[in-house]
């Protein structure tokens, strides 16, 4: 449990911070969240301090623009926790995934003088001495890092991703931050089961954790290189590891062009609808065959280069998926191509996402409905971004949690039928898909695979026929020396605690109370004193005073929290 001294302390030295956040969501109408955490925080800057002067007309806003603006206006690192959301269709609704798509993590670049020291500090050098050749000016610049051409020694053309200054400290304190009001909105605001803000702000930071170590980045870029190295259509930039550390990534420069510029494409004689098909391609390869992928594969995270070959670039965050769920995804896919609903549901049984309040009658009847929209259509022509919007929502309201890559695995897919139907309007994605997911599905039962899974079975039924005596041994032992434990885990375990704690400290105090009043109401007919100094009517009239201060303090304390 956290250290309530800790989050005292701290609470005080982010203020001024927290004084900002509460204003902005009093400015986007957000009032209940900013009212709750002021008052959580038990210091007066409630919303008479808040800008209520500069409150807009939210009447023709709708809620998930506004929660985009607020976001936008609090900075990138609540920027970078929209664009996080925008890729989890299972937690929020299309509503929201479209507005959230719109943030930009567009940032003033840094000072060349605290990139140069920068670099010094993460490679031992100025970048000048480093590099023949290094341009003051950033080809890009982001919240995290920023990009500079330049030149090695031996004449390679290169970009330089360097981590901001201080990026690190920041962000460690918006994220103690964030998982404070994730706390209160937890506890305070109704909200879904599948809606756990604290887990949300867990998974935030963990990712953020991962993308601002460059050297995590460079690992994934090394593995992509590896998995494509025989991909003819696919060149994944070299990565140049002696001028790379945590804080700084040097990889090869590429001349191409943005996927987006199709009229550059067409000037280039280059092929677009190659290029859509090899988009796919990449990413389907990474889902069936690596069970590691891209995490975002949009447009601006490409370039093409002669011969149709995609380059892509940035690999901050990436997926890995178990075996289950790329079977998980065979049945998902197999179900909309044949129109077999139980396959969907079966699929989610056996990745144990249902518990036993899941009506499984309600569910496949949602299914069905999706699927029999589309049944009618040829396989070319079923919209395959549509019909998983239409099961993510299925999946929010019967409050199914499916695993976080699984997730954002489909919304990469999602987003690479939208890449490639932008450069091939006739781009049909399942056509692409159902060969792997077959492939896959062949795969599973293959005798090779037959075999290795009934040595892996055999092998666990050994080793569990082995340990057997022992673990019952083990057990038995323990129940004779009265030493066996049951352990039970209650989701809301720290709540329940804290509020048993506040209310017993109530109790105490008005037991104190009770005891005063009392006291003095014994003291004040009794004549004479105490040695002398003081008399008992005085010290019973003191002791009236005191519960009464004590009886006022507690009325206000209940008052101001609203708890009666």
């Amino acid at each position: 449990m956290r250290n309530p001294l800790f989050t005292v302390r701290r609470t005080f030295a982010h203020l001024v911070r927290y004084r900002h956040i509460m204003g902005v969501l009093m400015k986007y109408g957000f009032e209940e969240v900013a009212g709750i955490f002021a008052r959580r925080l038990k210091i007066g800057f409630g919303s008479r301090g808040l800008p209520t002067s500069r409150m807009q007309n939210l009447a023709q806003t709708s809620l998930a623009a506004r929660v985009r603006l607020a976001c936008q206006e609090l900075g990138p690192t609540f920027i970078k926790l929209g664009q996080l959301l925008s890729t989890r269709p299972d937690l929020v609704s299309d509503e929201y995934i479209v507005e959230l798509e719109r943030l930009q993590d567009q940032v003033a670049p840094e000072k060349y003088q605290a990139i140069r020291l920068a670099v010094k500090q993460q490679l031992g050098a100025f970048p000048e001495e480093i590099f023949e050749r290094f341009d003051t000016v950033p080809i890009a610049a982001a919240s995290i890092a920023q990009v500079h051409r330049a030149r090695t020694k031996e004449g390679d053309e290169v970009v330089v991703k360097i981590r901001r200054p201080g990026i690190v400290k920041t962000l460690r304190t918006e994220m103690e931050i964030l998982a404070d009001i994730a706390g209160v909105v937890k506890t305070r605001l109704s909200a879904p089961e599948t809606f756990n803000p604290v887990r949300m702000v867990q998974e935030f930071s963990d990712a953020v954790t991962r993308e601002v170590d460059l050297a995590n980045e460079r690992r994934n870029q090394q593995r992509f290189i590896q998995n494509f190295a025989a991909d003819p259509t696919v060149h994944v930039p070299r990565v140049y590891e002696e001028y790379s550390s945590e804080g700084v990534l040097t990889m090869e420069y590429i001349d191409g062009i943005k996927p987006s510029r199709i009229e550059q494409l067409h000037a280039a004689g280059l092929d677009p609808k190659m290029i859509a098909a090899r988009g796919a391609d990449f990413v389907l390869r990474q889902v069936f065959e690596h069970g590691f992928f891209h995490t975002d594969p949009h447009p601006g995270n490409f370039l093409v280069i002669g011969g149709n070959v995609l380059a892509p670039l940035d690999f901050g965050q990436v997926g890995r998926l178990t075996k289950q769920d790329r079977m998980l995804l065979q049945y998902l896919v197999l179900a909309i191509v044949d129109g077999d609903v139980s396959r969907i549901v079966h699929g989610l049984e056996r990745a144990e996402m249902l518990d036993e309040e899941t009506d499984l009658t309600e569910l496949t009847r949602d299914f069905e409905e999706i699927l029999d929209a589309y049944s009618h259509l040829p396989l070319k022509d079923i919209p395959f971004g549509e019909a998983i919007r239409r099961m993510f929502d299925v999946i929010r309201r019967h409050r199914i949690e499916p695993p976080r890559d699984f997730t954002l695995m489909l919304k990469c897919l999602m987003t690479i039928e939208s890449f490639a139907t932008d450069l091939d309007s006739e781009f049909q994605i399942i056509e692409h898909l159902k060969p792997y997911a077959r492939r896959f599905s062949m795969q599973q039962i293959s005798p090779e695979a037959i075999f290795r899974q009934a040595r892996s079975a055999a092998r666990s039924a050994g080793e569990l026929a082995s340990r057997l005596p022992e673990d019952a041994a083990a057990i038995i032992s323990k129940f004779r020396r009265g030493k066996f434990k049951i352990h039970v885990y209650h989701d809301h375990l720290e709540e329940l605690e804290q509020t048993l704690d506040n209310s017993s400290n109530r109790i105490s105090f008005a037991v104190i109370i009770a005891a005063l009043l009392i006291a003095s109401s014994m003291l004040v007919p009794q004549t004479g004193d105490i040695l002398g100094i003081i008399r008992f009517q005085t010290l019973g009239i003191l002791g009236y005073l005191t519960a009464m201060v004590m009886g006022l303090w507690l009325l206000i304390s209940i008052m101001r929290h609203r708890r009666f």
